[in-house]
């Protein structure tokens, strides 16, 4: 299995957005630094977010990002679903037509595999449903009001 470098990125700008200090907005250029990551690549991430309600956006001079849920409220999934860019399919190249003859055999078969992969995804959904991002750090007292200034601390001039 395959997660896309999004999910990894995502969840730690949702970490990064819980720690600013004051939950003040971070502009993402200042994420993208930090990240080391292409600004317009991060905004396309960002936007995904804002659709999935986990974050705002506000564009004036003084704006940027910030979380619109505390980080106990947003799970693993959350993240994961908000950036997921296409629905896991499987295809039969229909190869077990050209070898086998019993047609009717090989459609059960293929409806027993879709079946198999489709369960398997919903448990991989609901695994990670049970993960908030909040368990993935150690003291939850550091994002209660944040205590990281990213500008100040990375050193960043707008």
């Amino acid at each position: 299995m395959n997660i896309h470098k999004s999910v990894e990125q995502g969840a730690y700008v949702i970490l990064m957005l819980a720690f600013e200090q004051d939950h003040k907005p971070v502009k993402s250029s200042v994420l993208s630094k930090i990240l080391n990551v292409s600004d317009s690549y991060l905004k396309k991430i960002l936007r995904k977010f804002v659709v999935a309600d986990l974050i705002k956006s506000n564009a004036s001079k003084d704006g940027g990002f910030k979380l619109i849920k505390q980080l106990d409220e947003i799970t693993v999934y959350d993240v994961y679903h908000a950036l997921k860019t296409k629905d896991v399919s499987f295809k039969f190249s229909k190869l077990a037509y050209q070898i086998f003859e019993d047609k009717e055999k090989i459609l059960n078969c293929e409806k027993k595999v879709i079946s198999v992969f489709h369960n398997a995804y919903k448990s991989f959904e609901n695994e990670l449903k049970k993960v908030k991002l909040s368990d993935l750090i150690s003291n939850k007292d550091n994002y209660i009001k944040g205590f990281i200034n990213w500008n100040n601390v990375y050193q960043i001039n707008e």
